[in-house]
């Protein structure tokens, strides 16, 4: 018994050894790593969840592609019996082949021989009447009928193409509510009779401020004129007192020559009068005075003879001088002439007053030819600008609607209704484009005229992307990007638009040379619809890559399966 368990104890301790362990922990490491990389529950849940749609779609394309293959399968089989069956009854009318080879070619001759006759015995019997018409035979003269009867029934339907839109414009025309333009026409003449009378107001205004001013500027000027031939007349007054002033001045300065003589001999004389008294002084002479000069307060004083005991011919030199009265005179006469200085006061300023009006009015009147030359050149440049304006919206609207009733057509016709429908552009106001609107009609095949709302979505589709395809006709723009536009159509308009866009796309068009001198476009066409799309260059496909939580894009170049 104890070996027995000391044995079985040595064979457990030689099972967990170093390398096993070793091993184990190696494995461990690893299915941690492996763990670590299938992430966690959720993300694993996410896949196992992505996995099984992935394959119920896959299951679900091989149960599609399984029912297709039988189809296949059984559309061979028949087309192999059908080629069987035909190939019988082609062995089987084989012999018979070259035998009516032979027959055909002898009828062809005999038909060519019967042909030949038969347009001899022609010409024979309408020779006179080819000579006649100027041809050389009845032949010609039936291809020239036939050309002429050709092109007058394109005459006669071209025509009537005009007929029945000169008559849905009438009926339009006349469903057309007139009153409003009408009424918006009145009020805007109203509106301009009223600025044309505050204009005709404002011009008679300046018309009234400018003759006040031409009177004002005449009063002026006649009151300059008064005021320089009053200054002139006090000119020559001056003049006139200044020469008089200088008279007095020359007569002053004369009489001021004698006084200062006469003050000099009257010196003379009281010198020799002072040497009289002394010497009759020293020689005790007594001379008559006027008053004693004991009754003088002062002895200084100088004595007043007495003359009276004079003779008259001494006496003679004592009355007044000349002086005084000359000088009195004088006097008067300057106050007199000052006083009529004074009473004139001419206004020596009226010459600067008048040569600063004049300036005023020069610049007032080049302000004014400036503020008119200004006024224009403005409004010629806005003419102008205008008129551009004008003949631009004129040049693609010309245009634009000249192309709208083709792309139209091209869009809407078919084999039962080879000419399609009718549209066109009027312009509300043909003098006047910018003030109102553009009218947009587009008629479908078999459809009496309607207005645009009255249409259906896909009509309206299809009549939106004729006017898109006319503007881009104008200008063109390198590529379309177009967002679901069949959304809106049947299949049978989605062929008719995805036809027209391949028609024009860029290779297409360089391959036919441009025939009515349009150019192509590239388009990149955003479609559900595989009726559009399979007939594109290329498919640009977008799904959701789940794994990642983005979008993933596939490209399918489909003109590696295009029939030639």
């Amino acid at each position: 018994m104890t070996g027995g368990i000391s044995g079985g104890m040595e064979a457990r301790s030689n099972k967990w050894d170093d390398s096993r362990i070793e091993s184990l922990k190696k494995k461990k490491n690893q299915l941690e790593s492996e763990m670590s990389e299938l992430g966690s529950p959720r993300e694993l849940q996410r896949k196992e969840l992505a996995i099984s749609e992935k394959i119920t779609g896959l299951e679900k394309k091989l149960h599609y592609l399984n029912v297709e293959q039988n189809n296949l399968r059984a559309k061979l089989l028949k087309l192999a019996s059908e080629r069987s069956n035909i190939e019988e009854e082609i062995n089987r009318l084989e012999p018979g082949k070259e035998e009516l080879k032979t027959r055909l070619a002898e009828k062809e001759a005999e038909v060519t021989k019967l042909e030949k006759k038969i347009n001899e015995i022609v010409d024979k019997v309408y020779r006179d009447f080819s000579i006649s018409v100027g041809v050389k035979n009845i032949r010609e003269y039936e291809e020239r009928q036939l050309k002429d009867a050709q092109a007058l029934q394109e005459r006669k339907l071209s025509l009537s193409n005009q007929m029945s839109k000169l008559k849905y414009q009438l009926e339009y025309e006349q469903k057309r509510d007139m009153q409003a333009p009408i009424v918006k026409l009145r009020e805007t003449f109203e509106s301009l009779e009223k600025e044309l009378k505050g204009l005709q107001e404002r011009e008679s205004g300046a018309k009234a401020e400018a003759e006040e001013i031409l009177t004002q500027m005449d009063e002026l000027k006649a009151e300059a004129e008064d005021w320089k031939s009053k200054s002139d007349e006090c000119e020559k007054v001056i003049d006139e007192l200044k020469e008089q002033n200088g008279n007095v001045t020359s007569t002053l300065a004369k009489l001021d020559r004698q006084v200062k003589s006469k003050e000099g001999q009257l010196m003379q004389l009281i010198s020799r009068q002072r040497e009289i008294h002394e010497k009759c002084e020293l020689e005790q002479l007594k001379l008559p005075t006027v008053n004693d000069p004991m009754d003088t307060r002062s002895s200084s004083e100088e004595l007043v003879l007495d003359y009276s005991q004079l003779k008259e011919i001494y006496l003679q030199d004592m009355r007044p001088s000349e002086r005084d009265k000359h000088e009195a005179e004088f006097k008067q006469r300057t106050g007199a002439l000052l006083a009529d200085i004074e009473r004139t006061a001419p206004n020596l300023k009226a010459l600067d007053q008048y040569d600063a009006l004049q300036r005023k009015e020069k610049e007032v009147t080049e302000k004014f030819e400036a503020a008119r030359k200004e006024e224009r050149e403005i409004s010629d440049k806005y003419n102008s600008v205008k008129q551009r304006r004008y003949e631009l919206f004129m040049e693609a609207f010309d245009h634009i609607s000249k192309g709208i009733d083709r792309i139209y057509k091209q869009l809407t016709k078919s084999h039962t209704h080879p000419l399609g429908g009718t549209a066109y552009l009027n312009l509300e106001n043909e003098d006047e484009p910018f003030l109102h609107g553009i009218k947009y009609t587009a008629m479908p095949p078999t459809k009496r005229f309607r207005d645009m709302e009255q249409l259906s979505g896909g009509e309206k589709t299809v009549a939106a992307l004729a006017l898109l395809f006319a503007i881009h006709s104008f200008r063109p723009s390198p590529f379309f990007i177009l967002d679901e536009v069949d959304a809106a159509l049947d299949n049978l308009n989605v062929a008719k638009v995805a036809g027209f866009i391949r028609s024009k796309s860029c290779e297409r068009v360089t391959g036919e040379q441009g025939g009515d001198g349009e150019c192509g476009f590239q388009s990149i066409v955003i479609s559900l619809k595989d009726s559009f799309y399979d007939k594109a260059e290329a498919l640009v496909g977008v799904y959701r890559d789940s794994e990642r939580s983005c979008s993933r894009t596939l490209t399918f170049d489909l003109t590696k399966y295009r029939e030639a």
